[in-house]
């Protein structure tokens, strides 16, 4: 028997049943009522990574909304990072909003036994130069770092949401148990906080594009903002970015699983080569005769996030299907994308340097 999946906000095993997650955590499937909103629709909604949301619809009939997305900073940032984020940002061009973006490096200094406070700050560094680096508006963006420039609002605000919160509904959300330390149990208030800030502060109702795994701080916040009078954050829901590697998302601690934003035209080549799980044939003749199967190749995965061209997609997909092309040369046709993305975000990596001040929330 096929081994049960699981999805948390601390832990993905397992082959994800995405459509099971839907009826499990109670939301809604992006469908042509919120299609319809789009002129030009983001690449990652068109392509189905966005899928599911938490009212969605009534967020797109407001006429001001924020959007709240962050970063739990342990490691560097990879590309699942990157293209939520990428992703953030073109709904912030489209509909001109206010973007929050808190760091949660406590949540993962807490959790992570192994991780000390140094190393914590290292990777913010690197981390917040890859979110300016997206090009985010500066006048309409701020970032926070909970333990580098926590704002006094916010912590007020997680004093708030911690009151309405007991020990035994973390406990059970999150699976808990007495021998987690207290920081830990803590931090759904924090999270909580950063998502409902922008209603607090600014009287905006708040939409928050997130990987599915963490649906169950949006359920948290929402319960929150009922009971304080506050709009219950919406969400919007997206699948995991594979990793290399046959199965499972794409792991910031596995550097065979995962493509930094930082790696070499070299690492590239060689991570996608050796690591990418194929969905061709053994030999060259049985995958000219049969074809190879793109719906589990991962390089074809990959593309689906960086091909923005439809057409050229559909022929690669039909190339590759019907043993035209070759498992290697749509590796190639892969690692020429990525390298192209990653030079131009390198650039802009390092201009962020400069800039990286006018993002960050003061008091």
């Amino acid at each position: 028997m096929a081994k049960e999946f699981v999805v948390t906000p601390y832990e993905v095993e397992g082959k994800v049943d995405y459509e099971k997650l839907v009826e499990d955590f109670g939301v809604s499937l992006i469908d042509e009522n919120i299609r319809k909103h789009f002129k030009n629709m983001p690449l990652l909604m068109r392509r189905g990574y966005i899928y599911a949301h938490r009212d969605f619809d009534k967020i797109l009939r407001e006429k001001k909304f924020a959007i709240v997305s962050g970063r739990g900073v342990s490691e560097k940032m990879h590309l699942g990072h990157l293209v939520l984020m990428k992703f953030v940002k073109e709904l912030q061009d489209i509909f001109g909003c206010f973007v929050f973006i808190p760091f949660s490096d406590d949540e993962k200094f807490l959790y992570k036994e192994n991780l000390d406070f140094d190393s914590v700050e290292k990777f913010v560094d690197e981390n917040l130069l890859d979110v300016i680096a997206i090009g985010f508006d500066p006048e309409k963006t701020k970032i926070v770092v909970d333990m580098k420039n926590m704002n006094q609002d916010v912590y007020n605000l997680a004093m708030k949401c911690a009151k309405k919160l007991t020990h035994s509904t973390v406990k059970s959300a999150f699976g808990f148990t007495d021998e987690h330390n207290i920081g830990i149990t803590f931090y759904p208030a924090m999270q909580a906080a950063h998502i409902l800030y922008p209603s607090e502060k600014m009287k905006l109702p708040v939409l928050v594009p997130v990987a599915i795994d963490q649906d169950v701080f949006i359920r948290l916040a929402r319960d929150i903002a009922e009971k304080s009078g506050l709009p219950k954050p919406a969400a919007l829901l997206c699948k995991f970015l594979p990793g290399l590697k046959e199965g499972g998302k794409m792991s910031a601690s596995d550097p065979t699983s995962a493509i930094y934003t930082t790696d070499t035209p070299v690492e590239i080549k060689e991570k996608i080569m050796k690591h990418a799980f194929s969905g061709g044939k053994i030999s060259v003749e049985d995958h000219r005769k049969l074809g190879g199967n793109p719906d589990i190749d991962i390089a074809y995965q990959y593309l689906t996030f960086f091909e923005e061209d439809d057409k050229k997609l559909k022929k690669i997909y039909d190339d590759y299907k019907s043993g035209k092309m070759l498992t290697g040369e749509l590796k190639q046709i892969l690692i020429d994308k990525l390298n192209t993305f990653l030079k131009e975000h390198q650039r802009k990596r390092e201009q962020a340097k400069k800039v990286l001040d006018k993002f960050m929330l003061r008091d």
